[in-house]
Order: C-alpha cells, then structure tokens, then sequence
C-alpha cells in the first residue's frame, strides 16, 4: 500500500511538472511571438514614414493607375514620337517609341513645330522628374535598410507599450510586464521602463530583434519580463492541480486511517487476548478454591470438626464474593460501552466516602507493610452523584496505587476546592509509567507493560470504568507520572450547591 501510494503521488507530480512545462513553453512562444510581430509592425511603420517625408506624389501627373500617352512629332525630323507612362506593381515606366513616318517627310507649319518643341520640352522634364524621383526612392530604401538615426529615435516607447499590450491581449497574455531596448553596439539598455527589473529583463530569454532587416550594425532586443509569470501560469492549470492535490490528499488519508485501523485492530485484539487470560486466571482461582473447599466439607472427618467446618465455609463465602465482584466489573463494562446504566444522584459528602473506601482498601495495603494517608483541605465538601459508582471510583485508584507499588505502598490522598469544583489526588511512589502509556491509560484492556506488571492481578479495565464514571458526573480525570517515581490521578467533580 505505501510503495502503491508514493508510486501514485510520484506519477501525479510528475504528471503537474509536465503540463507546468508545457504551458511554460507555449507561454514562451505565444511572448515571442507576439515581441516578433510588434518588431514587424514597427519596421513597417519606419518604411511609411520613410516614403511620407520623401514623396510628395503629384496626383495630376502621377495619380495611381493613371496612364498618360500621346503622340508627337518630331519638328527636326521626319519622325513620329509615341510616349507612354504606365504605373505598375513594381513601380512606373515610361516608354519612349520613334517611329518613322514610312520616309515621307512631312511638312510642318511654324505653329506645329513650335507644338512639337513644346512637347519635347515636356518629355525632357518628366525625365528628369522620374530622375529626381528614382534618386530620392534609392534615398529611402538607403535609410530603410541602413539607418542613421539612433535607435531611440526610430521608436516611440508609448507606442511600443501600446503594441506590446494589444499583441499580448492578443494572445490572452493580461498580466503586468516590463520591457526594455538592449543595444549590442552600446552594450546597455537604451531604454527601461523599470530600473528595478534590469537584471531581471537582463537574463530574460524573452527577447525578438527589434528593426531585424537592417544591413549594418547589431540587431537591437526588445526585452520582456512578467514578474507574475508563475502566478499566471499557476492560475491557468489550478484546478487541475487542486483536483490532484485534493484525490492525492483523500488517497493519502484514506491510506493512513487503513493504517491506523490495522494497528488499533492489531492493539485490540492483543489487548482482549490479555484480558482473556487474565479474566481466565482470575476466575479460575475462585472456582478452584470453592471446589477444594467444598470437597474439603464432605470430608466426614472436617465434618466433626466444627472450626474446621466454619473455615471452609468462609473461604467458599469469601472466594464466592471475589468471583462475584469479577464478573460484576465485566457487567459494568459493558454496560457501559452500551451506555445502558443510570446513575442514582444523590447530595454525598466526598470526605465521608474517602473514608469508606480507605476501609476497604486498607487491610491489603497494611498487609504489604503499606500506609494511607489522607489529607482532606477542602472545605466544600458537598458533590451531587451516585454513590456506588463513585466509591468505585475510590476504591479502583486506591488499589491501583496498591498493586502498582513494587515495595511497601505509601499513598496519599488528598482533596482541595478549586473554584466551583473539588479536586481529588490520589499519589504513589510505584513504578510510575512512561509519557506513551499515559495516552492510553484509560482505554479498555490497556495494562502498562514495565518492570513486574505481569504479576499484577486485574483485567484492565479499573481505570477505564473510573473515566467513564467521571465523565458522566460531567467531571475529568488527568494522570501525572513518571518511571520509577510514581504516579498521580486527579479527579475532579462539580460542587452542590443547595
């Protein structure tokens, strides 16, 4: 389950690394290719203003798509002069064609060759206008391609910005960027729009040549940095990624309460199997003593003695209440998970049942060459509960103290009044228990597992039953120990008020 586990959530990184990659590479592409197309722009704005300065057409003579022809003739010669000027695609021509007059020669009035010198004069100056005009389109396409001006001369930067927006806009690029101008002949940005981010537009590898078709010189850059890039990017892709995150969380939490299960299982049933053959020894030895004794007692001769006969009896009473009380715990228990008990509430005195249930604790701790000692400074004393259950209560935290002392019990308990409540403590000098067993002290079946504890008579259920008992007399219960130092319950109870 875990390999299968990691394997899953590897593949899913992975699988996010991949589309990250991939969308950072079409983001790369789209910035470039849109810094691409503003330096295009910007080139063909450069080459329109280049002709608008040069050019001024005469839209009389050379009007678009006009076609000017005629025919003179020649006053020195017997010849007949045809012109034509025609605009084309790649530019205008005009055509000169001499044509003979099939060598008749012509006579010419003074008026006609007047006209006709007039109309040589006027091809001579439409040469010399195309002349003019060819001179200045060479001018133009010299500037175009190679340019004299300085590079922050040949754009407007809120132009640039303006091209820049709508490119990216174009490409659904809507997030805040930088830009800047690097020259390579200056070896420095010669223009910033943000002097903080120079290092940053520096090391960029968004970036098109700016004027790319210019002959002389290094090409320009045009420089882009998104400060936001990874956000925008994230922003695209996160609810895919928040689905992977929330099916990886779900996996790996349904993987870690599978875990959990199996080990709580695992606990639990070691825990019921101790409590098996605990309840086992426990019951066990009552049965057998009763069984001995009763068979003592039909003994004819145990019969005439009376003593005797007493004493057995005794021990079969004795071992009957011990057998009795066994199965009165595991009764209680479960009725308990089963929340099938009611409580009895009455106004008790707490000092008086302390005192009860040191009676009945006291003759086994005396006979370990033990003492109790009580030291009661409460002066409220007064509790509303049931009786029964919470001299059990006593009773279970002083035997524990008991059975948890490896040498002569000394045990102290004590009362104080906190607030509202009364407090109870219940202190040992035992084997204590560690930090770990102290989370699990009050579950069912839990027995601490250090030193001699597996001489300690019991189904470990006492201090489950306790917490079970205070919480329904809407009180609590904490435990302070340490190993070999011993250990100490506190109880507390609200205080009556008549």
């Amino acid at each position: 389950m875990a390999f299968g586990l990691i394997g899953l959530v590897g593949f899913q990184l992975y699988w996010i690394d991949t589309v990250i990659s991939a969308n950072e590479e079409a983001f790369k592409r789209d910035v470039v290719e849109a810094l691409q197309n503003v330096s295009e722009k910007l080139e063909k704005q450069e080459a329109l203003y280049a002709f608008s300065s040069q050019f001024q057409f005469s839209t009389n003579a050379f009007g678009s798509g006009q076609l000017f022809s005629g025919t003179q003739p020649d006053a020195q010669s017997n010849v007949q002069v045809i012109y034509d000027t025609v605009f084309t695609d790649e530019g205008f021509n005009i055509v000169f064609d001499f044509q003979s007059s099939g060598g008749q020669v012509i006579e010419m009035t003074p008026e006609a060759q007047q006209e006709a010198l007039e109309q040589q004069r006027w091809a001579r100056e439409q040469m010399e206008k195309v002349n003019r005009k060819s001179e200045m389109m060479f001018q133009v396409l010299e500037n175009m391609l190679v340019p004299n001006r300085a590079i922050t001369a040949r754009f407007n930067p809120d132009q640039l910005d303006s091209l820049l927006s709508r490119e990216l806009e174009g490409k659904g690029i809507d997030i805040h960027y930088e830009y800047g101008v690097i020259s390579p002949m200056q070896n420095r940005f010669v223009h910033l729009t943000d002097v903080g981010m120079k290092n940053e537009l520096a090391q960029s590898d968004l970036r098109a040549s700016l004027f790319p078709n210019d002959l002389i010189g290094d090409s320009n850059w045009l420089v882009l940095n998104f400060p936001d890039k990874e956000g925008f990017l994230l922003r695209k892709i996160w609810l895919t990624m928040a689905s992977s995150g929330v099916l990886i969380l779900m996996i790996a939490l349904t993987f870690g309460y599978s875990v959990h299960t199996i080990m709580r299982q695992k606990k639990l049933s070691e825990m019921k199997n101790d409590f098996i053959n605990n309840m086992t020894h426990e019951l066990k030895t009552p049965i057998a003593t009763i069984s001995l004794a009763a068979e003592a007692l039909n003994d004819k001769d145990i019969q005439q003695l009376p003593d005797m006969r007493d004493r057995y009896l005794n021990v079969i009473s004795e071992e009957n209440g011990r057998l009795g009380e066994q199965v009165e715990r595991v009764l209680n228990i479960a009725a308990l998970d089963k929340q099938d008990f009611s409580l009895k509430h009455e106004v008790l005195n707490l000092h008086e049942l302390i005192e009860k249930a040191m009676e009945k604790t006291m003759i086994q701790v005396e006979k370990r060459g033990g003492s109790i000692k009580a030291i009661l400074e409460a002066t409220n004393t007064q509790v509303f509960a049931d009786k029964t259950h919470l001299v059990n209560i006593l009773v279970n935290l002083l035997d524990n103290a008991n059975k948890y002392s490896s040498d002569s019990p000394h045990i102290t308990i004590r009362t104080r009044n906190t607030g509202s409540q009364i407090a109870c403590s219940v202190q040992d000098h035992g084997i204590g228990m560690t930090k770990e067993a102290q989370k699990h002290i009050f579950e069912k079946f839990f027995r601490v597992h250090t030193g001699n504890i597996h001489d300690v008579k019991g189904f470990g259920l006492g201090l489950a039953y306790v917490k079970s008992m205070i919480d329904a007399h809407d009180g609590s219960i904490d435990v302070e120990s340490e190993p070999a130092r011993g250990s100490k319950f506190t109880f507390t109870l609200p205080l009556h008020h008549a």
